[in-house]
């Protein structure tokens, strides 16, 4: 029993020695490390952090100087740990800088660290054809930090705003490049281009511009007179008309459409714009107010006349029939439609025979 405490007291003396030698050795380790620390603060003029401040006024000086130490490498380790798995990742990296604080002291100064990112484009616009004269809009999206400055670029030459052409910022980097009325002179391949400090990105687009057409309204050189037919005659309403592209023609007749192309209305038209509106065999419901409109899209022309019908106001007499005489056997056989020959009439006998044989028949003893 005397040999069992005896040991265990042996125990815990040899212990208490070994802990007095470790918190020694490591009060030791930490007056050092502020003695190298205070002759940094001295000699560099350094500044102590608030955390460092607050840690000394808390723990005390060696205390501090411990925990601060093991923070410290903790830091780096993580500090290292990270740089291998981004160099693991190929995680890109920003460009930082540091600037001094607003705040000045004669003592040192704190640090602010900037992070720059190189403009991007989230959204670009397709290559675009458009027509001579119309609005055209090219709509894109640009990130980059600070905000990148944009500038475009017509097949080289720096494109400056105008009248013609408008360059809109909206929030959250919408930008947009305005044509107010395409020319032919912005037909070309555009570049866009976002600078900022950490560099600078680019698109291309390509405007093509269709040349517009040429459109004149329609004008009447000569227009259709009114005019008067009889029944039964060919009326004809003619006019002549200039229009580019060529127009489309439309007559009315109190104010309903007119079915030409049938068998008595045809239309007619050559090359050099002259129209004739045909109706053959005109009757009294032909008569009327006709309007031709000519219309194409640049304009639309109008023009009226009147179409009279009327009949004729002396008809011609029909010739009377001739009366035709059946040949007889009497003594009046020479009686025709200018009279009767009395001499013929009253002729002796032979000439009734005469007569009688050329036709076949012979004259009955009973009569």
């Amino acid at each position: 029993m005397y040999n069992k405490q005896a040991s265990i007291s042996s125990m815990q003396k040899t212990s208490d020695q070994e802990i007095r030698g470790t918190k020694e050795a490591l009060i030791q380790d930490l007056e050092k490390k502020l003695r190298c620390k205070d002759n940094l603060l001295q000699n560099g003029n350094q500044r102590l952090t608030y955390e460092e401040r607050m840690a000394r006024r808390l723990l005390g000086p060696v205390n501090a100087a411990s925990v601060l130490e093991a923070q410290s490498e903790d830091n780096m380790q993580n500090a290292q740990h990270q740089n291998a798995e981004n160099i693991r990742l190929q995680v890109p990296t920003t460009h930082v800088r540091s600037r001094p604080s607003s705040r000045g002291d004669e003592r040192g100064h704190d640090s602010i660290q900037e992070k720059f990112f190189q403009p991007r484009f989230t959204q670009v616009p397709e290559d675009i054809i458009i027509e001579e004269g119309r609005f055209c809009r090219l709509d894109f999206k640009v990130s980059g930090l600070p905000t990148p400055d944009v500038m475009w670029y017509q097949n080289g030459r720096m494109v400056h705003q105008d009248q013609f052409h408008k360059m809109i910022v909206s929030e959250k980097g919408f930008h947009s490049f305005i044509f107010e009325a395409v020319k032919s002179s912005d037909a070309g391949t555009y570049e866009c281009v976002a600078v900022n400090r950490a560099g600078e990105a680019s698109f291309a687009v390509k405007v093509e511009v269709i040349a517009k057409e040429h459109h004149t309204p329609p004008t009447f050189i000569f227009k259709p007179q009114s005019k008067k037919v009889f029944e039964g005659d060919t009326a004809r309403l003619e006019c002549q008309i200039s229009a580019i592209p060529t127009p489309r023609i439309y007559w009315k007749r109190n104010n309903e459409m007119v079915q030409y192309n049938t068998d008595r209305i045809s239309l007619l038209h050559d090359n050099t714009g002259r129209i004739c509106l045909l109706i053959h065999n005109a009757n009294k419901k032909d008569a009327g107010w006709y309007t031709v409109s000519a219309v194409n899209g640049a304009g639309v022309a109008t023009c009226h006349a009147r179409l009279e019908v009327a009949t004729h106001a002396n008809k011609p007499v029909p010739a009377p029939k001739q009366l035709r005489v059946r040949p007889t056997f009497s003594k009046y056989l020479a009686l025709n439609g200018r009279g009767l020959d009395v001499k013929q009439a009253f002729s002796p006998e032979g000439e009734f025979q005469r007569l009688a044989e050329q036709s076949g028949l012979y004259e009955s003893d009973e009569l």
